[in-house]
This record gives C-alpha cells, sequence and structure tokens, in this order.
C-alpha cells in the first residue's frame, strides 16, 4: 500500500505547489504552442519538480505488492530485450549517473542498499504519476497521435524508460539485500 501522512501546512504548500505547477504548464503551453516541442520538455520538467517537492513533503509508504518484482522481471530479460541497457547508457554518458550516484552513493551496506532499493520505488512511483499525467495531456490537448508526438516521445525517454530502470534494477537489489540479510543473520 502506498500510504502518505502529512500535516495540514504541508497539505496547504502542496496544493499551492500543485496550482503553480498547473499554471506555469498552462502558461508554457500558451506561449509556445502545446503540441510543441518546448512544451512537451517543460511539462515534464515542471511535474518533475512538482513531485519532487511533493515527495519532499509527504511520508511515503512505499510498500504496496505492485513494486514487487512479477515473475517475468527477476532475471530483467524483458527489459534488456526493450533497451534498458542503452537507456542506461545514455544515461551515463549525458553525465545523470554521476550525479545521481553522487546523491545516492552504493555504499557496501544493508543500510544503504535498503535506502536504494526504496529509492527505486519513490523514482518509480514518480515517473508512473509523470506519465499518467502527461499521457492525459496529450489526449486533451492533441487531436491525433501526429499532433500529441513531442508529448509521447518525451514521455517515452523521461518517464517511461525510467520506470522501467527502476523495474530492471530492484530485483537486483532486492537480491543482494537478501542474500546480506541472510549472512547478517548467521
Amino acid at each position: 500500500m502506498i500510504r502518505v501522512k502529512m500535516g495540514s501546512n504541508k497539505w496547504l504548500a502542496s496544493v499551492i505547489a500543485t496550482l503553480i505547477a498547473i499554471f506555469t504548464s498552462w502558461g508554457v503551453g500558451e506561449m509556445f504552442s502545446y503540441r510543441s516541442f518546448v512544451f512537451a520538455w517543460s511539462l515534464n520538467f515542471i511535474l518533475m519538480s512538482w513531485y519532487t517537492y511533493l515527495a519532499s513533503q509527504v511520508n511515503l509508504k512505499l510498500d504496496s505488492d505492485y513494486f514487487e518484482p512479477n515473475p517475468f522481471e527477476r532475471n530483467g530479460s524483458i527489459y534488456k530485450y526493450l533497451g534498458v541497457h542503452a537507456y542506461r547508457k545514455i544515461l551515463v554518458w549525458i553525465g545523470w549517473e554521476k550525479i545521481n550516484k553522487k546523491k545516492n552513493p552504493i555504499k557496501n551496506s544493508l543500510l544503504s542498499l535498503k535506502a536504494n532499493e526504496y529509492n527505486t520505488r519513490a523514482s518509480e512511483l514518480g515517473h508512473t504519476i509523470i506519465a499518467l499525467i502527461v499521457f492525459a495531456v496529450a489526449i486533451v490537448v492533441s487531436s491525433s497521435s501526429g499532433e500529441a508526438k513531442w508529448l509521447i516521445i518525451t514521455n517515452l525517454f523521461l518517464n517511461i524508460y525510467p520506470i522501467m530502470v527502476q523495474r530492471f534494477n530492484r530485483p537486483r537489489y532486492s537480491r543482494i539485500i537478501r542474500l546480506r540479510g541472510n549472512i547478517n543473520v548467521s
């Protein structure tokens, strides 16, 4: 289950942040056209900022079965087939992995591994919410897939592939955590 716990001041701040994200997105759409690359790119980053802020305001308990790997995901072959390794190489090439590893270094400790595994859940949740919003916006502002092409393309590379990366990485973290947990118990 995904549980959220926060006080009334944080709710108000979250509502204000949501309104700012909506009006900023609307302004960019009006200024550059809802079918433009600039709008699609901006919408994704506005929503990423919005989600990052909201996630910092709430205490997310991401213990839903949804986050557990399905049997077909455990060895990662489906994600390899869909190009996750190539996408991860792009992230290294543009410097994202370096930034991410500086923020969330992988240390040789069970606590660090558990934190990184939790981060895959939080990241996946954020990208899933953003992907759904972007797809909804594409449906509302476009009358054809041609008109929605930039929203679809940016959503694929900025949300769908990151979701797949998290689902690819999580079973690996879980396996190591289980192994480390068994070693510590013995």
